[in-house]
């Protein structure tokens, strides 16, 4: 029987993931609701539909990068997992009651930093971890960086998709473009609904990933046929790295998606690797590390974020559809889809990026292509006002959440 104390995070973080829905819907619908090609209800259950569908594409590399790369694994604790939930849960809830959109994404990392911080200082955050190349970072600093990224690339591609499909119509009655475009809006909200389920549905997905292993039942959050393997890594030579199980023998860590990442700055100390032994060339047993989260972790995670998105958050709306900017159905699908690719892409290299920062550069980049002064610079100073509060702030409440805990000796 599952532990009542660690089922009760596990709702917590449900929740956060339904708010998180429920305060990111207008990123989703505030175009094709301020375009009218939607009314509201119509458009949230369409935003809903394809934040569920996310649950079976885009794999779960976020997850890993929420899980293990903000706060170092040894010190994760399912109490230092509910101070973080709670910092970004209250924080989320202010800002949709003053209509700001700001982001649920990393009101989640401030949680998890300032949990962190307070349970064992500065040496318990993870800053930098290389990317599988040179162009991507993880942890703390590379996420930072990444908050800049994504809404300068958002609005960098909602200009150029604007510019581009203006060359493209310019010869075009108003009346066909706005009637072809209302209908290719619906596309392009699907694909924004899309990317956003990928990426964010995937937060909660890690905060859950690193509360099991830290309740000590990290093999129910990987696929069938996984095992735990507790022992100590060493220097690996041409086929990865060597650990030393328990029992005494010593298994090769073959290749994979997530053999580096749990391996890295690990050599000499114990570690827990999900995997399974299978037989190699030279018959000696490897252990096969596994990426893969067990579904039931992602059904339940894209399913909560869905039902959040399905009722919706009319206060940002309005501030998404109408204040930044005035949008038309050609508009609104430039700012969608520039949105949904950079978020898609991001998600590709598991970067948990801001899906509200994403949505509203592209829109602020498509109001750009007609002019500056078709921006409400002052409304969209008030959304980066909220949006470099959010990690500070919500770090803050998840400290003092965790207050009490540590007084107890936690």
């Amino acid at each position: 029987m599952p532990d009542p104390y660690i089922l009760f995070i596990l709702a917590v973080a449900l929740i956060f993931d339904f708010i998180n829905g429920f305060h990111d819907a207008a990123n989703s619908i505030a175009t094709v609701v301020s375009t009218r090609v939607l009314s509201p209800r119509l458009a949230v259950l369409w935003a809903a539909v394809f934040n569920f569908i996310a649950a079976f594409g885009m794999g779960t590399m976020v997850a890993s990068t929420i899980g293990k790369g903000i706060v170092d694994p040894a010190v994760v604790t399912p109490d230092l997992i509910l101070c973080a939930l709670l910092g970004a849960i209250v924080w989320n809830l202010i800002t949709w009651y003053y209509g700001l959109p700001s982001s649920s994404s990393h009101a989640l990392i401030g949680g998890l930093a300032g949990a962190g911080l307070a349970k064992a200082g500065l040496g318990s955050l993870v800053w930098w971890v290389p990317g599988p190349n040179w162009m991507i970072w993880k942890g703390i600093l590379g996420i930072s960086i990444y908050i800049v990224i994504a809404p300068v690339l958002g609005f960098v591609l909602g200009l150029g998709f604007m510019v581009l499909v203006s060359r493209i119509c310019w010869r075009l009655r108003p009346h066909t473009v706005d009637t072809w475009f209302r209908r290719l809006q619906l596309l392009s909200a699907s694909v924004y609904s899309y990317s956003h389920g990928a990426n964010d549905a995937q937060k909660t997905m890690g905060i859950i990933l690193a509360l099991m292993v830290a309740a000590g039942m990290g093999q129910y959050t990987h696929a069938s046929g996984i095992e735990e393997f507790k022992g100590r890594l060493e220097g690996g030579e041409k086929r990865g790295v060597v650990l030393v199980a328990a029992d005494g023998h010593t298994y090769q860590v073959l290749p994979g998606v997530e053999a580096d990442a749990l391996t890295k700055g690990k050599k000499g100390k114990d570690v827990t690797l999900p995997g399974h032994l299978e037989q190699v060339g030279d018959g000696s047993m490897a252990l096969r590390v596994h990426d893969h989260l067990a579904w039931w972790i992602i059904l339940m995670c894209h399913a909560a974020i869905a039902g959040g998105t399905y009722f919706g958050g009319w206060r940002i709306v309005k501030t998404m559809g109408s204040k930044i900017t005035k949008l038309a159905p050609f508009g609104g699908f430039c700012a969608e889809t520039g949105g949904g690719v950079t978020i898609l892409a991001m998600s590709h290299f598991g970067i948990p990026v801001s899906t509200t920062h994403t949505i509203t550069g592209a829109i602020v980049g498509v109001g750009t292509s007609r002019r500056l002064s078709a921006v409400r610079w002052g409304v969209a100073a008030q959304v980066v006002w909220a949006w470099v509060l959010t990690i500070p702030a919500s770090a803050a409440v998840a400290a003092l959440a965790y207050l009490p805990f540590r007084l107890l000796g936690g």
